[in-house]
């Protein structure tokens, strides 16, 4: 049985469109997957400090608030990650690839770009349950 982390996951809306990032092929975990961005949570972090560092070492965004969205179990062969996603509601900056390859958005129709079962079943909860506003 792997080590169990927690893991958190931002959404990031534009216009109709949801940020995602390609993981670097030199990640020990998921190299070069397409994915919702996120990470894991430091010791004595709260998942919305997390949420807000991870935003700003992975994209250079700063976002002012967060909401809940969903948990899902990813088993990686390295550790089972607990990764909850949130949404981020207002934010402010451009998007950068700061630690991935690449960064972009992806229409609603697209979730079929991303690697993870788990991201996609997050984006069809946004999507069934928020209208997407304009950043």
């Amino acid at each position: 049985m792997n080590k169990r982390v927690d893991v958190v996951a931002l959404i990031i809306a534009k216009e109709d469109e949801v940020l995602v990032e390609r993981r670097r092929l030199d990640r020990e975990i998921d190299p070069g997957a397409v994915t919702i961005p996120g990470g894991h949570i430091e010791e004595g972090e709260t998942f919305e400090e997390a949420c807000r560092r991870e935003l700003r070492e992975e994209l250079g965004l700063e976002c002012t608030r967060f909401r809940y969205l969903a948990t899902y179990l990813h088993e990686t062969p390295f550790e089972d990650q607990v990764t909850r996603y949130y949404v981020c509601e207002n934010w402010t900056g451009s998007p950068e690839a700061v630690e991935a390859v690449e960064v972009f958005f992806i229409g609603r129709d697209e979730d079929g770009k991303l690697d993870f079962e788990i991201d996609r079943k997050a984006l069809i909860g946004f999507y069934g349950h928020e209208n997407v506003k304009k950043a």
